[in-house]
């Protein structure tokens, strides 16, 4: 099931979080492309690619169920991308490994 957002202590079903986050998603502007700047430590990107590659196998948290596969794919490469331009490629690949 598809779980995810709570409100007053129930936890929302599929069909409703699909609802929202389709809802959200596909706001007026919402496609449009969005240059980012910023910097951020080596141990904060390698976190963040945690995070991401965890949150899209995870099961039950809404976000894997509910979203188009092409924007998980997404985010996969978006995480790849910063873990390689902080150089850390073979590192996060090592680390995988254990």
């Amino acid at each position: 099931m598809c779980y995810g957002l709570i409100k007053n202590n129930n936890v929302m079903e599929e069909k409703d979080l699909k609802w929202v986050y389709g809802t959200i998603l596909s706001a007026p502007g919402m496609d449009e492309l969005v240059k980012l700047d910023f910097k951020a430590s080596r141990k904060v990107i390698l976190l963040l690619g945690e995070v991401i590659g965890r949150g899209l196998k995870s099961k039950g948290n809404g976000l894997p169920e509910c979203v188009e596969q092409e924007m998980l794919h997404e985010l996969q490469m978006i995480s790849e991308n910063f873990i390689a331009r902080a150089g850390m490629t073979e590192l996060e690949k090592n680390l995988r490994q254990l």
